[in-house]
């Protein structure tokens, strides 16, 4: 018996969890990766409005360092 289907012919439980739960994963690792973006580029307008840096910081769990080298960053044109 192939270690991939069981006499039916169907996948195991087991592996269809896993084959299920990877696909999730890879999913929401996508969108959690474009949410970050947005906060990024929306943390450096609102510091380019005048939203203070501590505030910036509060709102995004971010260090006020890792805001500097976004908003150079984003001054350098990368």
């Amino acid at each position: 018996m192939d270690h991939d289907e069981d006499d039916r012919g169907r996948a195991e439980p087991a592996e269809e969890g896993l084959v299920s739960a990877a696909k999730a994963y890879r999913r929401t690792e996508r969108e959690h990766e474009e949410a970050r973006q947005e906060l990024k580029h929306a943390a450096v307008r609102a510091m380019a409005a005048g939203v203070k840096q501590s505030e910036v910081a509060k709102v995004t769990g971010w260090t006020r360092e890792y805001l500097r080298r976004l908003r150079k960053k984003n001054k350098d044109g990368d």
